[in-house]
């Protein structure tokens, strides 16, 4: 997996960024907005080889794709009043076909190539960007892929006052130049539509995480009621939601990208993927953007406002985003090819690798080999799932605990672990009890004391001892540096009185992860000591709670329960800062991404299967759209999950990723599988009707649970705010 941009791409981005900063200002852009172009701009874009970027010989493809989305992305950021995209396109495609010589010179010079962006039907006018001040037209005709030269249209009104004109293929004028005949005119079209996708899908992201940036400043300098706007959760929340969702469109079009010059099979799909998800997204965080203005956002003298127009403008000027739905729809579950652009040589590797691939296979093998039928029985997507055996030879084998090095064995990278997560959920097996007890085992090996170390480590390495955690508390959730539980120290003992709730598989651990007070007379977040302790400790009672999705945990009450001070973590008051050497396993989302893509596998599966009444679900339109929705927020739910796992990897820091993984992630998990659900109800709520429904329903109700484990999505929300976007605290 490789995220970072190259040296070449990075010098690429910043000169395209510097141009734009210097000569994009507020004036220039009102100036532009009666013709909707700025010709000196254009002039410095064509005289620095960025609208021809993509041209080259017909076995050449100029610049990589990820070069033009770099360039893309900063044109949406600046709202250039230039068609910047439809012209690299034009120029690509001219230079494919193999272009007569007049008209690429001309282009190179400088003059402005553009296309249609829908196969042209005589009789019918087709809006053209571009079209108003074009040298060029290129148009797919029947099974003809033509240029028309000198056949610029009238500039018409529009949103967002850009060179717009709407042409008749019929009566275009000007002069007509057959590039390509049948099956090789539809293939140079087609590619060249998904290439404009890319691009426009990289713009709009660029342009939606700016406008978010122009309202977040905003909101740190307006106050009302002596606060800043900022700090409103009303403001900050929605806000959060816009950056996550432009910083997945910009990702996805980056893995489309990475798809198409890996040769991937899911690359059509994720082209047509990274379209409709920026087109669709957008509007949310522009809207947002200007509320944040309040009055002065809908103010023509504030530049918000440009960015809301010039999204609307980007989302729709190719028609109804909609309609891509289907087509994602039948490159996913139909069959249905795309002719894709070339991409050149991309960096950018979302993929976990082989080494990562081999091993999640190995793992999946060993599984399959020791599946019993009494360890078939106990498959289960919660904790009651657990098989103590089975769990014993997962851990002799060094696959129950991956983050752990094992006998001498290299300790693997987070890709294999990630790699070897799906299957669990392909089975509808918990991991949780593992994943638990591993974090447990992660702190006990950062603080434990030695003689404690040994026991908790040797007993959970081993597999036989679970873990579990003790945070939350009747009155502090989410807060867990609220937590009053009461540790008072009696020589070398601690005594301990209070009460955890949601302590997730207490009724299977051995050790428990504990957050207590140890001294009020602080700031809440000081006084804190953190344990491991036995669970079989005499005045340790646990009360079963049963929940909304299927899954047992429980309310731990603990009277004079003493504890050696061996079982101690770090330093006594010391605990916040143990704590949050911790916190990071639970603020990232890439432990439920799994959940999230088998629900949209099993929703796919249930579709495609004929029913009493002779039809598949898939083949109404409406289930396919919400199916192809599903699937879209799956891949952006993915990308976010793997940037965070690649910076951890990477030792990068940004608070944000993970919050915004996890956020995203659970709430989609929720959001689709309702609308699947609702769509397939009434047989939806009948349980036994259908496994691969039953699942999908389940995992609704999973995701609700997941989107307040770890922290609320309201917690995160306001973290997201403050770390990615630099507004003020909101909690």
């Amino acid at each position: 997996m490789q995220l970072h941009l190259t040296d070449s791409e990075t010098l690429l981005q910043d000169t395209v960024a510097r141009l734009f900063s210097d000569e994009v200002t507020s004036a220039r852009l009102r100036e532009a907005e009666e013709t909707g172009f700025d010709t000196l701009l254009w002039d410095k874009l064509v005289e620095l080889g960025i609208v021809g970027m993509r041209a080259a010989a017909p076995d050449d493809s100029g610049m990589s794709l990820m070069d033009a989305a770099l360039v893309a992305e900063q044109a949406g950021r600046y709202v250039a009043p230039v068609p910047l995209v439809e012209a690299i396109v034009a120029s690509a495609l001219l230079a494919r076909a193999d272009a007569p010589a007049e008209l690429r010179s001309a282009v190179e010079g400088g003059a402005l190539a553009t296309l249609m962006l829908r196969p042209a039907l005589p009789g019918q006018r087709q809006v053209v960007p571009g079209g108003s001040r074009a040298h060029v037209i290129l148009a797919l005709e029947g099974d003809k892929l033509i240029a028309l030269s000198g056949a610029a249209g009238a500039q018409v009104r529009n949103i967002a006052n850009m060179s717009l004109s709407m042409i008749d293929i019929a009566d275009a004028g000007g002069e007509r130049h057959v590039l390509a005949s049948g099956a090789d005119a539809k293939r140079l079209y087609d590619a060249a539509i998904e290439e404009w996708r890319i691009l426009t899908a990289a713009s709009i992201a660029g342009l939606g995480r700016r406008a978010l940036e122009l309202a977040a400043a905003y909101s740190n300098e307006r106050f009302a009621y002596g606060k800043a706007i900022g700090s409103f959760q009303a403001i900050a929340h929605p806000m959060a939601d816009g950056a996550t969702n432009m910083d997945g469109a910009r990702l996805l079009a980056w893995r489309a990208i990475a798809s198409i010059a890996a040769g991937d099979e899911r690359a059509g799909a994720r082209a047509a993927m990274a379209y409709w998800w920026a087109a669709h997204s957008v509007d949310q965080a522009v809207k947002h953007a200007v509320r944040t203005f309040g009055g002065y956002g809908v103010s023509l003298e504030y530049d918000v406002q440009i960015y809301f127009r010039r999204a609307k403008f980007l989302a729709l000027v190719a028609g109804d985003p909609g309609t891509v739905l289907d087509q994602i729809a039948d490159r996913l579950w139909a069959g249905v090819s795309a002719d894709l652009p070339p991409a050149g040589e991309v960096a950018i590797d979302f993929e976990w690798g082989e080494r990562a691939e081999a091993y999640a296979a190995d793992v999946r093998a060993f599984v399959e080999a020791n599946l019993t039928d009494d360890v078939r029985a106990k498959i289960h997507h919660s904790t009651s799932g657990y098989h103590a055996g089975f769990h014993k030879k997962m851990a002799e084998a060094g696959y129950a605990f991956p983050d752990f090095a094992l006998d001498g064995q290299p300790k693997l990278s987070r890709y294999e672990v990630m790699a070897a997560t799906p299957m669990w959920e392909d089975m509808g097996w918990t991991r949780t009890p593992s994943a638990v007890t591993e974090f447990v085992a992660g702190m006990a090996d950062l603080w434990s004391q030695p003689e404690a170390k040994a026991e908790i480590l040797g007993a959970i390495l081993s597999g036989d001892a679970l873990g579990c955690l003790g945070f939350s508390e009747p009155q502090s959730g989410s807060d867990i540096f609220g937590a009053k539980f009461s540790a008072v120290r009696d020589g070398d003992e601690w005594v301990l009185n209070g009460q955890k709730m949601f302590t997730t598989n207490g009724h299977n651990a051995r050790y428990i992860l504990m957050l207590t007070r140890t001294d009020t007379s602080g700031k809440k977040h000081e006084g804190l000591t953190m344990f491991i302790l036995p669970m079989d400790l005499p005045g340790i009672e646990l009360h079963p709670v049963h929940t909304l999705q299927d899954e047992k945990t429980n309310i731990t009450y603990f009277t004079d329960v003493r504890v050696p001070d061996r079982y101690r973590l770090g330093e006594v008051n010391d605990g916040a800062r143990v704590m949050t050497s911790g916190l990071s396993f639970e603020h990232g989302g890439s432990g439920y991404q799994a959940a999230q893509r088998a629900m949209v596998r099993r929703a796919a599966d249930w579709a495609r299967k004929t029913g009493q009444d002779g039809t598949r679900p898939i083949d109404d339109r409406d289930m396919r759209r919400i199916l192809a929705r599903a699937a879209v927020r799956d891949e952006v739910a993915d990308v976010l999950c793997r940037r965070q796992e690649w910076a951890t990897v990477e030792g990068i820091h940004e608070i944000s990723w993970g919050p915004m993984a996890k956020v995203f992630t659970t709430e989609c998990l929720y959001l689709d599988g309702s609308a699947i659900v609702e769509a397939a109800a009434p047989i939806s709520l009948v349980r036994g009707i259908d496994h691969d429904l039953d699942i999908v329903e389940v995992s609704m109700r999973r995701g609700i649970a997941m989107t307040i484990y770890g922290g609320t999505s309201e917690v995160h929300r306001s973290l997201i705010a403050e770390k990615s976007l630099g507004m003020p605290k909101s909690r």
